[in-house]
C-alpha cells in the first residue's frame, strides 16, 4: 500500500517524519496519516513525493503494471554472470544503505576504471605500429 512504500522510502533516506514533512512542505501529522494508510495525499502532494524520491507514481502507489514493453526487459547475460558472485551480490545489497555521496563516489570509481581501460586499449593500438 502507498503508506508502506512511503514509510520504506523515508527510512531508506534516513529521514524522520519531521524532516520529510518539512522537505515536502506538509505537516508531520499528515505524513504520519499517509504512512499509516489512514489518509491519502492529493495529486499535487503525490507528485511532490514521487519527485522527491525520484520514483514513478506507479511505484509510489505500489501498482503492478500490466504487460508492457518495459516489463519485458531481460537482464543481459554478462550481468547475470557477475551477479552469481556472492561478493558482488552483497555489494549490490549494500547500495540501499549508501548515502548519496557514497553512491556518487562509486560512480566516479566506475568511470575511472572505464577511462583506464580506454587508455590501455589506446596504448595497445599505438604500440602495434
Amino acid at each position: 500500500m502507498f503508506g508502506d512504500v512511503l514509510h520504506r522510502l523515508r527510512k531508506e533516506k534516513h529521514l524522520t517524519q519531521r524532516e520529510l514533512a518539512d522537505k515536502l512542505s506538509i505537516s508531520r501529522s499528515a505524513l504520519s496519516l499517509y504512512e499509516s494508510n489512514k489518509r491519502e495525499p492529493d495529486f499535487a502532494t503525490l507528485k511532490k513525493i514521487a519527485d522527491f524520491f525520484n520514483v514513478s507514481l506507479d511505484y509510489l502507489l505500489d501498482r503492478e503494471v500490466g504487460n508492457t514493453s518495459t516489463n519485458d526487459y531481460k537482464i543481459p547475460d554478462y550481468i547475470s554472470e557477475v551477479l552469481k558472485d556472492p561478493d558482488i551480490t552483497q555489494a549490490f545489497k549494500e547500495l540501499k544503505n549508501m548515502s548519496e555521496e557514497e553512491i556518487k563516489s562509486l560512480a566516479v570509481h566506475l568511470y575511472a576504471i572505464k577511462l583506464m581501460r580506454t587508455k590501455e586499449k589506446e596504448s595497445k593500438g599505438t604500440n602495434k605500429s
